[in-house]
């Protein structure tokens, strides 16, 4: 197989941080065209020369302020045109803030039992998978 007939898809990144009642920080994003007005976790694409994990904790720390602890793996879910690598933090340091107000209208803590008319459905199924131990799942809407 020729180099430009291998399949090139972007990796995500994110993160369902969590606080002492086990609630998931999501922010609501704005002005990107792309899920504006969803409740997501902080996440966005891994940079070239990157790794997957330290992606992930510099997302969280440009949208959120905070500096994560620890970081685990808890599912890798592709979608179409790319993969998603999803973490989950209950270790972290600071005050959840805004970081990229240009991206994001708000930010709270949201109880994953009771989430939101406007989380992102992605979030929603990815809690579900988490919750029952599945740790692949090819997403599809």
């Amino acid at each position: 197989m020729r180099p430009e007939e291998r399949s090139q898809v972007p990796i995500v990144v994110h993160t369902i941080v969590r606080n002492v009642e086990k609630f998931m920080l999501l922010l609501e994003r704005q002005n990107t065209g792309f899920m504006d007005g969803f409740l997501v976790p902080p996440g966005g694409h891994v940079e070239r020369g990157e790794s997957i994990s330290l992606a992930a904790q510099r997302e969280v720390e440009e949208e959120c302020n905070i500096t994560l602890k620890e970081l685990h793996p808890v599912l890798v879910m592709p979608f179409e045109g790319g993969i998603d690598f999803i973490f989950e933090s209950s270790r972290w340091m600071g005050e959840p803030n805004i970081g990229e107000p240009s991206k994001f209208s708000s930010v709270g803590w949201f109880d994953p039992c009771s989430l939101p008319d406007n989380v992102a459905p992605f979030v929603r199924k990815a809690v579900e998978l988490i919750e029952c131990g599945t740790w692949y799942h090819e997403y599809r809407e």
